[in-house]
């Protein structure tokens, strides 16, 4: 395992080995063990590199991640949740009053979506 990359990470993050041990729902000495290179478990090695935001494949491999690597993989995910939300922001909703009898309705073929009547006395 790439212990190394694991204090790296742990490193530059923004947020204190308590915190991380915190958000990992782990105590201070698992994640000071996993650091210092001691056996743990594969699911405190996921549940680390979802807190750090990486995949846990990346603590398997022998070669080191470079900052331009990590850098450009966060700007990837940024640009996939922008995209996300541009196609978000495509859509709208519509709502439509219409002032039919039921048999109207009907003839319209409406009557398998999904909308408000409004009975007018």
């Amino acid at each position: 395992m790439n212990f190394s990359l694991l204090n790296k990470l742990v490193g530059e993050s923004n947020l204190g080995k308590s915190q991380i041990a915190e958000l990992a729902n782990m105590s201070r000495t698992t994640l000071d063990n996993a650091l210092n290179g001691a056996d743990v478990r594969v699911s405190t090695i996921e549940t680390l590199a979802k807190v750090l935001g990486v995949r846990a494949s990346v603590f398997f491999t022998e070669e080191e991640c470079s900052e331009q690597s990590v850098l450009d993989k966060y700007v990837q995910e940024i640009e996939r949740l922008k995209s996300l939300l541009n196609e978000q922001k495509k859509s709208a909703k519509v709502v439509v009053e219409l002032d039919v009898t039921q048999d109207e309705f009907i003839k319209m073929g409406l009557k398998d979506k999904v909308i408000q009547i409004l009975n007018r006395e």
